[in-house]
């Protein structure tokens, strides 16, 4: 979508510019809309809820001490709401600034995390032990979903690759066995809005091939219960989530069957592919191309299976997708089995990725979709793609997605 009001023009109407950039937001076009804030924010300075916009289209930029600044020195100045304190939160937890995190999580009721953070708070956490290291590593599986060998606390350990996933995740058994410091509990929402009580966790060290990452972060969990019939020949001992994978350039490399790893900043940064966000919990977004909707926000979630894509029912028909007639189909997320009817799109598109005749699953409700504020419209799940190759550059904060196939 392109902006119809120039929002620098100085003789463009106030609330004709507030409105516009309100649409912008809410359908998802973040950089268009950072600017039209920007605009508004500049001819009236003293509105602290411009400012507080523009701190969260900071932390959807990755860009989280931008985010800080302008952020509590809204809370400062006295707009106190709840969704600034949580977004405040995650941008102090992206920057490392555990001490002021844990204060926000426990005014907003998460003291299970708020406790887990306020004892690694004199950490550096997620610090690179090998700072100029690549990583290259061979997957141990392809299906149901990529799975590679990483060592916790020097244990050796089988990590499932999932973009959906925040933190990374480690099973109950083996997270004590390694010796990972447990904290507080809570339950969290996964994938279809299913509920699953996590338990947060401190992990010294985690090892992917030759790089390495100094005290992380992570939730704790039965993955047992996900992955246990999944991978009858492999067990499964956690999940490598986005904010390990943030630390670094990485290329899923789904023909090669390979994870590659370079430091953020250690190349030129990706001028081409697509941008992309980082919403609450990591939620990683992007733009992708329905039949009938072009650059439809979605998450990009590929620890999901049992389709390409994952839409509501009652968003399917504006994108351009039609129940079909196939078996009922069943996706997996962290909180278990979610279970939909299955749906078709004539095609889709993401960069330079387009497939055709493609089928996925129809949810009852999908559960993210406006609760942040913007329409995420559906989930690009795994099935799409295999036979790809997808680099996300966390320094220019965008992705890159090519059919090796075609």
């Amino acid at each position: 979508m392109e902006s119809d009001v120039d929002v620098d023009r100085p003789g463009a109407s106030p609330l004709a510019t507030e409105q516009h950039a309100a649409i912008l937001f809410q359908q998802g076009c973040f950089d268009q809309a950072a600017r039209a804030y920007r605009a508004l924010s500049e001819r009236q300075p003293g509105r602290l809820d411009l400012l507080a916009r523009l701190g969260y289209l900071d932390l959807l930029a990755n860009d989280p001490c931008s985010a800080v600044a302008r952020l509590s020195g809204v809370l400062d100045q006295g707009l106190r709401t709840r969704e600034i304190l949580s977004h405040l939160a995650e941008a102090y937890y992206r920057v490392g600034d555990l001490g002021p995190a844990a204060l926000c999580y426990q005014q907003l009721g998460r003291e299970g995390l708020a406790g887990t953070l306020a004892a690694m708070a004199d950490l550096e956490v997620m610090r690179l032990g090998t700072p100029h290291a690549v990583g290259e590593l061979s997957w141990l599986a392809a299906d149901p979903l990529p799975v590679i060998r990483a060592r916790i606390n020097g244990e050796e350990a089988n990590l499932v690759l999932d973009t959906g996933a925040g933190d990374s995740a480690l099973d109950t058994h083996f997270a004590v066995s390694a010796g990972v410091r447990l904290g507080g509990q809570e339950w969290r929402d996964f994938a279809g809005g299913r509920p699953a009580q996590v338990t947060h966790g401190h992990a010294e060290q985690l090892e992917l091939g030759a790089v390495q990452i100094e005290d992380l972060p992570v939730q704790v969990f039965d993955l047992q219960a996900v992955f246990g019939h999944w991978f009858p020949d492999l067990t499964i001992h956690g999940i490598l989530g986005i904010r390990a994978m943030s630390l670094f350039r990485c290329t899923f490399d789904y023909q090669a069957g390979l994870l590659r790893l370079e430091p953020t900043g250690s190349g030129q940064p990706m001028d081409a592919g697509v941008p992309m966000w980082l919403a609450e919990n990591w939620m990683l977004l992007t733009h992708a191309d329905f039949p009938s909707l072009r650059r439809a926000l979605v998450f990009l979630d590929s620890g999901m299976t049992g389709g390409a894509f994952a839409v509501s029912e009652s968003r399917a028909s504006a994108l351009g997708v039609r129940p079909s007639a196939a078996t009922p189909l069943v996706g997996t997320g962290g909180g278990g089995d979610i279970t939909g009817t299955s749906g078709y799109a004539e095609e889709l598109r993401l960069d330079a990725m387009q497939r055709r005749g493609v089928a996925g699953l129809l949810l009852d409700a999908l559960s993210i979709e406006t609760r942040l504020g913007y329409r995420i419209n559906g989930l690009i799940g795994h099935d799409l793609l295999r036979g790809t190759r997808l680099t996300l550059d966390f320094a220019s904060m965008r992705l890159g997605l090519t059919d090796c196939c075609s």
